[in-house]
């Protein structure tokens, strides 16, 4: 006897339900559809947390940069708080952060002066070979933390230095004075003479000619 040939499966597979295509292809962009909508406001939310971190981080390195905010302030006088007599010139930070000094120069009638001695020189009759008594310390590059004040020239009233005193006494307004200094943030400002605004800068001048202790 012959074996029955096989049967053939795929000519049994059930027929194609046109009607239901048709159904599944008309409904299949409202589906698209919702799932876009279920998509877009996710996405949406993320770009508002995202740009609201970021205003936040802003706005929080905008507070430490004001909380650690240096304020420097060049001063003269002719006594100190104890009554005593001698002309100084002193930078204050009266800020609530450090500052570090930058560059500092020191001009006498618009002519820049280099150190005390010439200083002293230019307005007041000082030779080097007048003996005198000079309290001086150096400035630039000095860390001042907050209400500190540094005196980096001052002459007191002693024989030696009669009649300097006086003399550098009635100069102090022709003896101008601007210095450069930045906080810990890297944030820079020039203030030039005595009360002034500080002024912005990007970053501290390397053209001055610096006045220097020595």
């Amino acid at each position: 006897m012959q074996p029955d040939p096989p049967e053939d499966t795929a000519a049994k597979a059930p027929p194609v339900d046109a009607a239901l295509l048709l159904r599944v292809a008309r409904w299949l962009p409202f589906a698209m559809a919702g799932q876009l909508l279920i998509g877009v406001p996710a996405v949406l939310i993320s770009l508002v947390v995202a740009y609201g971190t970021y205003i936040q981080a802003g706005a929080t390195e905008r507070i430490q940069q004001a909380a650690t905010w240096p304020f420097v302030a060049f001063s003269s006088s002719n006594y100190s708080d104890t009554g005593e007599r001698r002309i100084a010139f002193a930078f204050t930070n009266n800020g609530l952060g450090p500052a570090l000094l930058g560059p500092v120069e020191v001009r006498y009638d618009r002519r820049i002066v280099r150190s005390p001695q010439e200083l002293l020189a230019a307005c007041c009759g000082f030779d080097n070979n007048r003996s005198a008594q000079l309290r001086t310390r150096p400035i630039a590059n000095v860390a001042l933390r907050p209400g500190q004040a540094v005196e980096f020239l001052s002459l007191p009233d002693v024989p030696a230095n009669v009649p300097m005193v006086d003399e550098l006494d009635a100069v102090r307004p022709r003896i101008h004075v601007r210095a450069c200094y930045c906080s810990i943030f890297s944030e820079c400002w020039t203030v030039a003479g005595e009360q002034a605004k500080p002024m912005a800068v990007a970053a501290c001048p390397t053209n001055w000619l610096s006045y220097s202790e020595r």
